[in-house]
Order: C-alpha cells, then structure tokens, then sequence
C-alpha cells in the first residue's frame, strides 16, 4: 500500500471511529498503525538483492546499488541506474575501500576526504561529473569521497571514524544536506516516507530528548546479512516498531481530522515528515516544529563528537551544507530558514563552515531570470540532484574557500 492510499484509508478509519463513536479507538488505531508498517515491509526478493550486493558477470547491484553493512546499514556497489541527466544512465563505480571511483590524479595519496549523503556521493551523475572529483581536478591531488546515498548525519559520522582509523585524512569534509538532520532520527526510514524503498532496511541512530539534553546512540539492529530477512516478518516488525516516535508523529498528523477536508496544504511543511495531503495545519506544524527541534539538536551532538575526534587524533575539519533544489529557491526568495537555530549555534566554531546558500545567493543577484529558471541548469529536474554544472559550480565555490585554508597550499596556487 503506497502512503497516499495508507493515508486514505487510514482517514476513512478515523472519520468512521469519530462518526460512529467507537467504543475501542485504541484498537481501530493500532489497526491503522499495523497496515501502515506492514505495508512499507519488503519483499523477500528486495532482501536477497540488498544483501547478495554486486550480481551477475557485470558485478552490478540489483539494488541500485545499495548493499548491506552490519554497522552503517548500508554502503554501494556498481551500479548502472537510469536517472540521470537528460534521461540518461548514470554510471557510478567504487573503489576497495568503498570510495566513489578516483579519476583525477589517481595513484597519489589523499590528504581530503569528504563524507555525507547523495549530495556528496553525487548521484544522479556519472564517476568524474562529482563536486568532489571537480574539486580534485582544481587542486591536482586526489579527493576521496566516501558519500553514501540516504545517509543521515549519523551514518555519515560513523563512516567517517570507520574509514579514518585505517585511512586517515589531514582534511575531513562533513557535508550535510537538509533532510540529514531527520535521517538521523530514523530507525527504518520507510516509516517516515511511507512507502518501499531500494534504501528501505534498518541503520544506527539516535533518540533525542531536548528538554533534558539526552542524546543517545543506538547500533543498527540487523546484525547479520541473515537478519534483514526480519524485515519481512510481521510478527517482528510490529514488535520493532510499534512504539517507535518517528511512527507516532507520522500517524499523529492524520488521525486528528479529515485528510479530504478542503484545507490548504501546510506552507511551512517542506522538511522532516513529508505531508503529501490535506490536513490540520495546526497539527502538522506543531509535529514539524518538534521534530526539526529534536533533529538539529541530533547533529549539534554529532558535531560535537566530531569536533571532540579530529582535536584528539590532529585531523582539520570542515563543515558543508547542501541543500534541495526547494530549499534553494526558498532561499533566494528570502522566506526564513528552516534551520536558523543550528546555523546560530554554528557561529563562532573553531571549524570553517562552507554554506552553499552563500554561492547561489551572490550568483542570482547577477541574473535577470526568476528563480525557477536560474536554477534549471543547477538541479535535475523539479526534485533532482545538481547537475555536473551544478557540481561544477560547487565546486568553485568550495575551491575559493579551501585554498585558503589548506596547508600546504594545492599546486596550481603555490
């Protein structure tokens, strides 16, 4: 069952336990709660493929190339998807360590390495068109880029102290992208988009308590490659879940009214719980509001720890932050930030924080197209991810900061 037709069904029930008055609301609601988690359950199919990883004489992923890991929940593999630019196929290919595939200046040692999602990873675009690979072409060294698609921050945090206690860095880059903070949050992420995902198994993460300042750490459940077959069991899945607080405020934004109600669609709803119907809009942002809070305060603390990491181990760190393709035309039309508490709490940090928002901003002053029509070259499509251009200009805006702060200077500025 896909969210928008959980989300009919589930305000038919609702309306029918208001209306008919019900004596058992408790049981109508955990009905509504069992068809939502069981209907985002994988097949077995989508379990064998995740955990077999590269298949058949072309070592290619029949998961788009997601694969299982036991601590991080997953990495990639090859893979060939069809998503990219102008329709086109995107060919993405790895090295041993699980960096994305080193075309500049291969060979040589790296002194750069970047972690985060698909916004670092660089998806939707094949090996050499990545910021990450145009910023290695700038400064002539090799940068390896251990992004990995639908990763939170957390996930990002935990590749970072795997790969560095091997490899390590003098300069690690931290990027996060806008639903990251949330990512952490998620214990299964379907729970929060409602629906089957290629990306849809279990992961570490965090629980939040903002008012007594509690950040805990919780290790991805799924121990062994057999485990994840736990996901297409019923009996497990409502016994996992079913108390879960990402669940509860998914549910708790429909059951309290009338999703068919001629109501406006919530402006102020753009990140953390997607709502794609109509519905309260007090209710809405009050859960958005708490959740955004409890997120942001998940990556101060994973901030913190990283901060704590690279002081003790003489590593450099650097902040970047991404954001959609909505997010950006938000910004240029001045409209507030989502994210104005983490950005006060950033101010004064011993680390450079590189704010993509900045590069876009100061280049549209000098446009005379609207906003929908300047970003066209930067974002595949209306919901996509950059474009090489739109890499290709990240990565000038990353070039002009970095070299001042890398020591020594690249070749090209000595």
């Amino acid at each position: 069952m896909h969210r928008r037709d959980f989300l009919k069904a589930a305000a038919a029930a609702t309306i029918g336990i208001h209306a008919a008055g019900a004596d058992n609301p408790e049981i109508e609601e955990t009905k509504i709660a069992k068809e939502y988690l069981f209907s985002i359950m994988p097949s077995r199919e989508m379990a064998k493929n995740f955990i077999a990883g590269p298949q058949g004489p072309e070592r290619l992923s029949k998961d788009e190339g997601f694969m299982y890991d036991p601590q991080l929940g997953w990495v990639h593999c090859a893979a060939i998807r069809n998503h990219g630019v102008n329709n086109t196929k995107a060919f993405y290919n790895y090295e041993p360590d699980g960096a994305r595939m080193i075309v500049n200046c291969r060979g040589k040692t790296s002194r750069i390495h970047v972690y985060g999602n698909s916004f670092t990873q660089c998806i939707q675009v094949n090996d050499g068109e990545t910021w990450p690979e145009y910023l290695a072409a700038g400064f002539q060294e090799p940068i390896r880029n251990y992004g990995v698609g639908a990763y939170g921050v957390y996930q990002a945090y935990l590749r970072m102290l795997k790969v560095e206690t091997k490899n390590p860095a003098d300069y690690i880059i931290l990027n996060i992208w806008e639903d990251d903070h949330y990512r952490s949050l998620d214990a299964w992420r379907p729970i929060r988009f409602g629906k089957v995902l290629p990306y849809g198994f279990t992961q570490p993460y965090l629980r939040v308590d903002t008012q007594a300042n509690i950040c805990r750490k919780f290790e991805n459940p799924l121990k062994e490659p057999k485990d994840v077959y736990k996901l297409c069991d019923k009996d497990y899945v409502w016994q996992t879940y079913k108390d879960d607080p990402i669940l509860k405020s998914v549910l708790s934004i429909y059951r309290e009214g009338d999703v068919s109600r001629a109501l406006d669609k919530p402006a102020s709803v753009s990140v953390g719980i997607p709502v794609d119907e109509r519905v309260k809009r007090d209710i809405a942002e009050k859960v958005t509001e708490i959740h955004t809070k409890q997120a942001l305060y998940a990556s101060e603390n994973i901030l913190e720890w990283t901060e704590e990491f690279v002081k003790k181990t003489g590593r450099h760190f650097i902040l970047m932050l991404s954001y959609s393709r909505r997010s950006m035309a938000s910004e240029l039309a001045c409209k507030p930030r989502f994210d104005r508490s983490f950005m006060e709490w950033l101010k004064g940090k011993s680390y450079p924080v590189i704010d993509t928002r900045d590069a876009f901003t100061a280049d549209y002053k000098n446009s005379r197209l609207d906003i929908d029509a300047y970003l066209d070259p930067f974002y595949v499509g209306k919901t996509g991810h950059h474009t090489p251009l739109g890499n290709y200009f990240t990565s000038l805006f990353l070039i002009s900061r970095l070299a001042k702060i890398l020591d020594p200077l690249p070749l090209p500025y000595r």
